[in-house]
């Protein structure tokens, strides 16, 4: 298993913007791959610490910013392509 997949499955077991022991599932594919990307930043000495600080409201804006990011960029892949 690689470093992106073991970011992947600790944002499905542990998603950033929810609270201790809620796990639903993420909306779409963005909302999970921006779980992966904080749990990811979450295993880094530093920034962890500042992460583990933000209120459950603004984790939501945050998540939900990056998922946003993430669809924006594949949409934009994808029209290049084309």
């Amino acid at each position: 298993m690689n470093d992106a997949e073991i970011a992947l499955n600790i944002g499905d077991k542990y998603p950033y913007e929810l609270h201790p022991g809620d796990n639903p599932e993420p909306p779409d594919w963005a909302h999970r791959a921006a779980r992966g990307v904080i749990a990811d930043l979450d295993d880094r000495s530093g920034i962890k610490h500042e992460l583990r600080r933000v209120r459950v409201d603004d984790r939501k804006d945050i998540v939900a910013s990056l998922a946003q990011i993430i669809r924006l960029a594949h949409s934009l892949a994808n029209s290049e392509l084309s």
